[in-house]
């Protein structure tokens, strides 16, 4: 998605944790007494594909990011922005000037200071076209980015300036209430100059080209690596809060073998499919957490039959959402009617959830009967007697399943045959990214909460529209909620709300569920922070009890 399942998203992760012990000897009792080791074992599903700010498109490289890096600001347990480099942020001229103070004692692992400038340097490398990075309209608010991204003006134009080595001012063409929680997102970590110069295209392709400014420091990286080593940054400014010694990680793509694992007590926390999920519905160390993330099938409208609109209605109405959240998720995620997840905005007028209010009646419902009229009508306009699309997706055992579903409904209900192409992530995000895809079953996680964070890849000029939806009503009223409304939130909400029954009716993207993520803990493991929409873990303040 760039499909960071956070910005940006787009699979499941978890964390396998390892508890071991030393033992040390009372010299006058003679008693033996087991002490906790400070060392976590975690896993993802799949590699880390970069960590360069610019170059980041995936949850796992984004989840890493924020462990061995940091900026002005981090997200708290209830999503909310707190203040990480930044010591006093003043707003100003009606919401469109920030002026934010800086920490004088950060470094960097090179040694060098992190300053205002790195902040600077990194946003316009970012914005710079030359970047190609997939998540410039994260700085849409900012004076002159989007013209900057678009090749249109000079990055040296970006409203951003530096006063002395410690201040930033931030001027925005269009002020955002959230802005302070853009502003926690890897996309707007620093960058340290003298180390990209130095690494050049290698920067950040690996952990002894990248130098670091968060709480751990990454080793053993080559860039394809299946398995890597955070340590604690003895550079990092806040280290006496740091309490873990090194966090292993490994790729582990199978459920049932991380299970298996858990069963033998050789780890202490996993994530489970819907299978493990249903057999621990009673263990007390199930953990449900709202992974802020929605599912969906994205439509290459660049290839002729995914670009007709009676297919992809279709398509949507012959899928049993509930099925597939109960029988095949089974992990608490829920039917998705709309492309937003709940409790991101309620209506300032009757209190109701954004996605109840966008819900549009044959959109996202399931209809089987009319989903065959429309793909007979489908048939009739592309002047075929059958059809056969594919549908890519990553190659974890649940995107496989989820692919699977689908295939099966298309197929009973239609008449459609699906092929299914499962291929690692980065390949498939790689494959989606250049438009070799025709249906694409993915995901996005969000960042923070309100709607804006799904609605805004679907703008015709957003880097992440991987499938070129391009609606002039649509763009219309999110420019509006963006700009002129901005500040007023009726308005605004309305703007929202005609963006997102746009995008339903045109059936832009098919929304599957809302997604959740069931863990089995162990209760030694504390002090992590979990993102309330995402469900990203912050491991800065974790340690392992005795």
């Amino acid at each position: 998605m760039s499909l960071r399942e956070h910005k940006k998203a787009l699979f499941i992760c978890g964390a396998i944790i390892l508890i071991g012990g030393i033992f040390a000897i009372n010299a006058q009792s003679k008693s033996t007494k087991k002490t906790a080791t400070q060392d976590l074992n975690l896993y993802e599903t799949s590699t880390i594909s970069s960590l360069d700010v610019a170059k980041i498109t995936d949850g796992v490289s984004s989840n890493a990011l924020s462990q061995v890096g940091e900026g002005l600001y981090r997200l708290n347990a209830d999503s909310q922005a707190e203040n990480a480099l930044a010591t006093k942020t003043t707003v100003s001229d009606n919401g469109h000037l920030y002026t934010i103070n800086l920490k004088h004692d950060a470094k960097w692992s090179n040694g060098d200071t992190v300053t205002a400038q790195d902040f600077i340097y990194s946003w316009k490398r970012t914005l710079n076209p030359q970047s190609k990075s997939e998540f410039t309209y994260q700085f849409a608010n900012i004076k002159n980015a989007t013209a900057i991204a678009a090749g249109k003006k000079a990055p040296s134009t970006l409203g951003v300036k530096a006063v002395g080595n410690y201040q930033l001012k931030i001027t925005l063409s269009q002020p955002a209430s959230y802005f302070k929680q853009m502003l926690a997102s890897t996309t707007y970590y620093p960058l340290n100059k003298t180390a990209v110069t130095k690494y050049g295209k290698k920067y950040g392709t690996s952990s002894a080209t990248t130098v670091y400014n968060g709480p751990f420091v990454m080793k053993d990286w080559t860039g394809t690596s299946d398995s890597w080593k955070l340590e604690k940054n003895p550079t990092y400014v806040d280290k006496q809060s740091v309490k873990l010694s090194s966090i292993n990680y490994q790729v582990i793509k199978s459920p049932t073998t991380s299970y298996n694992l858990y069963q033998s007590k050789k780890l202490d926390a996993i994530t489970l499919n819907g299978e493990q999920t249903t057999q621990n519905k009673n263990n007390p160390d199930l953990k449900s957490l709202s992974s802020g993330r929605i599912g969906f099938i994205q439509y290459n409208e660049k290839n002729a039959v995914a670009a007709n609109q009676n297919l992809r209605l279709a398509i949507s109405l012959a899928i049993n959402r509930q099925q597939l959240a109960d029988k095949v998720l089974k992990n608490g995620s829920t039917p998705a009617q709309t492309f937003a997840i709940n409790n991101m905005l309620k209506n300032p007028k009757t209190g109701a959830d954004f996605t109840k209010d966008a819900t549009v009646t044959g959109t996202a419902d399931y209809q089987p009967a009319q989903a065959k009229k429309l793909y007979q009508t489908a048939l009739k306009q592309l002047h075929k007697s059958n059809l056969t699309v594919t549908l890519t997706c990553a190659n974890d055992d649940t995107s496989q399943q989820l692919a699977e579903f689908i295939q099966g409904a298309l197929r009973n209900k239609l008449g459609l045959t699906v092929k299914v192409q499962a291929l690692p992530f980065p390949s498939m995000l790689s494959n989606v990214s250049q438009g070799n895809f025709q249906l694409n079953l993915t995901s996005w996680s969000m960042d923070y909460a309100d709607p804006i964070q799904s609605l805004q890849i679907l703008e015709s000029t957003n880097n992440s529209n991987m499938g070129h939806y391009d609606s002039k009503t649509y763009d219309r009223a999110l420019t509006a909620a963006e700009g002129t409304d901005a500040l007023n939130k009726t308005a605004r909400y309305q703007d929202l709300l005609t963006a997102a029954k746009t995008a339903a009716k045109d059936q832009a993207v098919t929304p599957l569920y809302q997604g959740r993520t069931s863990t089995l803990v162990n209760p030694k493991v504390k002090g992590v922070v979990y993102n309330k929409f995402n469900g990203s873990a912050d491991y800065r303040l974790a340690h392992v009890a005795n």
